[in-house]
């Protein structure tokens, strides 16, 4: 693809959507590998079609779930649509992961030797609107004086290279010391050890970018939460899964002293 061109068309959505922007509830809920939508002007980047209802293509089953979560909660909830395989929102530009060169061992052929300026327009059509959207949105809560716990959700796969993973959920963060550990705690009272901090990864700025830079950057009570994938199969497990948790995300808001029950009339006590 010649560099000077653009990879969005003027018909294609933005790569930040905004839901329920106005929600009464402390919780901000982000879900930046919502979807595997890819531009046009990249075509498959040279994928087979089997492969593009892979997980390495979006995190499956975490935008329905998101969503459950944020209506329940009444929950503004910020999305990403496009297919990590353009470029991963969840990482710094600057980072080696951040255009994917292969996908689970799936090599990408259209991600192959991008010169620098390929990588930056991806970075500035892609990547840039997403992450000003998230700050604009947070920007705009700071100016209503709305209180934020800052959450983000994804998925993972029950296997990975041949691993098995028995854990369920995984609760990740980097320095958050309040919301983090006390989520976990509420998982752990109901799930024991299928809830686990940072699994199946451990969080840190290299390997993240959302709860480092938008959450625990601005001081917010931030985490990540991640649930394995297999479990987000049908409706009726994405609504399980949405009371289950939204269920320990009151408990943990709560021992911060944070209420998060409606009013009718949609104010959060």
């Amino acid at each position: 693809m010649p560099d000077n061109l653009a990879i969005l068309s003027a018909s294609e959505p933005s790569p930040f959507g905004l839901e329920n922007e106005l929600g009464t509830s402390p919780f901000v809920i982000v879900c930046e590998h919502a979807g595997a939508r890819l531009p046009k002007s990249l075509g498959t980047l040279g994928l087979d079609n089997g492969h593009l209802a892979r997980h390495f293509m979006w995190d499956i089953g975490a935008l329905d779930l998101a969503r459950g979560i944020a209506q329940r909660l009444d929950a503004p909830l910020a999305i990403q649509q496009y297919s990590r395989m353009i470029c991963d929102c969840n990482r710094h530009w600057e980072a080696e992961s951040f255009i994917p060169t292969h996908g689970e061992g799936i090599p990408v052929p259209a991600n192959l030797n991008l010169t620098l300026a390929e990588r930056a327009r991806r970075r500035a059509e892609i990547w840039q609107p997403f992450q000003d959207g998230v700050a604009n949105m947070l920007n705009a809560r700071d100016v209503r004086n709305q209180k934020t716990l800052f959450v983000t959700i994804h998925s993972f796969t029950p296997v990975f290279f041949g691993q098995e993973r028995e854990v369920e959920y995984g609760v990740l963060f980097d320095r958050d010391t309040t919301l983090s550990p006390a989520l976990l705690k509420a998982l752990q009272m109901r799930h024991g050890d299928k809830a686990l901090p940072n699994e199946p990864y451990d969080m840190n700025r290299h390997s993240d970018y959302t709860v480092p830079v938008h959450g625990e950057d601005r001081g917010l009570d931030s985490v990540e939460i991640e649930v394995r994938n297999d479990l987000l199969t049908t409706q009726e497990q994405i609504e399980t899964h949405a009371e289950e948790l939204v269920h320990a995300l009151r408990e943990a808001a709560e021992s911060l002293g944070v209420t998060t029950d409606i009013r009718e009339g949609g104010t959060a006590l």
